[in-house]
């Protein structure tokens, strides 16, 4: 009788980036469908995954990566998955004791580091170390991991299966999202000379223009003093009667909770941009002038309905022409 799989995946850093690897995860449990899976994750990303990953244990870089040994050893992993290039990533993937071990390595652009990276594993799979101009999507890149572990192509890429690797969570937080415009405030919004009044600007104009009533001013807990700062430059047409509203601190379930509930997300180039698409919520995703080509290509949304659009430095009239830009794009991506 062939053994049951057990799958590991070990992503050590943000929730975006963990997310990005949700088609991976899609793709291996179409090839094995009776497996299990697992997740080493950071503090940060912990609580992202559904159920379906049956154990998700918690990297404390303070600690020695040889702590979670026997937390590892004890799961029967079969092959693991390195979406990561942190060193604690390889040598817990070995740790798990999984016999198929992908990551990643750099061939002699990073000849010593390629060296090491290839001794950790039993598929190397290459991955430059410098940016080029026409990168691929960081989705198909992850997905190579996948490949190397016996997935299949194409990659998954239909929202109604990603969502399901997502712990979304209804609550007072996300129902108040309901029908309105997200947008996700974050200091990646101040670059190129922006500020809270400018921000408020463009939020209005964006809901103007979308023929949506509402906006929804989401941000973490560290953020919260700048979106309500948003808030209070808001006009007084939108300040008043609820029609925005800041919601900051919430569990991360519940932040996907009103992703999911919003008609569409604005946000500056982040992983509220990743997660949205892969619930199959509209996104309009914003980058600097700057590498907007190569940025956009590699981290747009990779799932549902999405548009990308330049942020041009701050000048006057800025924040009215590109909040009717954005609305344009709201409306078009906008859940009925």
């Amino acid at each position: 009788m062939t053994a049951r799989e057990a799958i590991l995946l070990v992503r050590l850093d943000g929730i975006g980036d963990a997310a990005l690897c949700i088609p991976t995860l899609e793709g291996m449990r179409r090839s094995f469908p009776d497996a299990t899976f697992g997740a080493i994750c950071s503090r940060t990303n912990a609580a992202l995954f559904s159920q379906r990953v049956a154990r998700v244990h918690v990297y404390d870089p303070s600690q020695p990566v040889e702590s979670l040994k026997r937390e590892l050893a004890g799961c029967g992993y079969t092959r693991a998955i390195i979406a990561t290039e942190e060193v604690a990533g390889y040598k817990l993937g070995r740790l798990s004791g999984a016999s198929a071990r992908a990551g990643f390595w750099h061939r002699l652009q990073k000849p010593f580091k390629s060296l090491w990276q290839r001794s950790q594993l039993t598929s190397a799979v290459y991955r430059p170390a410098a940016w080029t101009a026409s990168p691929e999507h960081e989705v198909t890149t992850l997905y190579r991991l996948g490949l190397a572990l016996g997935a299949a192509l194409p990659v998954p890429d239909a929202a109604a299966d990603l969502r399901a690797w997502l712990r979304v969570e209804d609550s007072d937080a996300a129902r108040s999202a309901r029908g309105a415009v997200a947008v996700q405030i974050t200091p990646k919004l101040l670059t190129g000379g922006w500020g809270p009044t400018a921000i408020a600007q463009l939020v209005s104009v964006t809901v103007q223009i979308s023929g949506l009533e509402r906006a929804v001013l989401l941000a973490s807990a560290h953020d919260e003093s700048l979106a309500c700062s948003v808030l209070e430059h808001m006009p007084p047409a939108f300040a008043a009667g609820g029609r925005t509203r800041v919601l900051a601190g919430l569990t991360l379930p519940c932040w996907l909770g009103a992703l999911e509930s919003a008609s569409a997300l604005v946000t500056p180039d982040t992983g509220a941009a990743h997660v949205a698409g892969m619930l199959g919520a509209g996104v309009v995703d914003l980058f600097d002038e700057d590498g907007f080509e190569r940025l956009s290509q590699q981290w747009h949304p990779w799932a549902g309905t999405w548009r990308c659009l330049v942020k041009p430095a701050w000048l006057a009239g800025t924040p009215e022409s590109l909040g009717a830009r954005v609305g344009d794009a709201v409306r078009a991506v906008a859940k009925a």
